[in-house]
């Protein structure tokens, strides 16, 4: 009987509690925010005893702790796989990059002007294909706008540093394409 009574003055000592808050709020709009907090606590003050009868309330705390921890252990490791797969992406784009000034660097080695190189990575960090442009004067004059389709008597200096970029890179034929302009 103590226990009831007990429970009984923990629940009017709480509601008395909460009244005093509400009238004390300095702007209204605060009310529903602590009606929603109280209204959480209320829950908790009456399912106690029920809890104490059903089982070992210690126990049904500590099963919810050790969810929570698990809960947070599951979303620190997906924003960490979040995390690790921007930083790749970021490194396979500085690499690409990197590799783009290292090819346009290749072209002017053969006397050639590097007008736009793109150079494409798999996820193993491997390159993939390799797009540029480049262009070379020849008697003071542009060229025409051309695919190179690997004609090494018209264009020498082209059809070598394909063959450099392939050696080097070990890439077939089809994963390098150079136009000139």
């Amino acid at each position: 009987m103590s226990y009831i009574f007990h429970w009984v003055k923990n629940l009017v000592c709480f509601y008395l509690l909460i009244t005093v808050v509400l009238h004390l709020l300095p702007r209204k709009n605060y009310q529903k925010y602590v009606r929603f907090f109280s209204g959480i606590l209320l829950t908790i003050l009456v399912a106690s005893p029920v809890l104490e009868l059903l089982g070992d309330e210690e126990a049904l705390r500590q099963k919810i702790s050790q969810e929570e921890f698990f809960q947070g252990m599951d979303n620190i490791k997906l924003d960490t796989e979040h995390l690790e797969m921007t930083q790749k992406e970021l490194y396979i784009r500085e690499y690409e990059r990197a590799l783009g000034m290292d090819v346009g660097r290749m072209a002017e080695e053969k006397q050639l002007v590097p007008r736009e190189v793109e150079v494409r990575l798999t996820d193993g960090y491997e390159v993939a294909s390799i797009d540029m442009t480049v262009s070379f004067q020849e008697d003071g004059a542009s060229m025409q706008k051309a695919s190179y389709a690997g004609d090494s008597a018209q264009y020498p200096q082209v059809y070598e540093l394909r063959q450099d970029l392939r050696e080097f890179y070990r890439l077939k034929d089809e994963q390098i394409r150079i136009v000139i302009v």
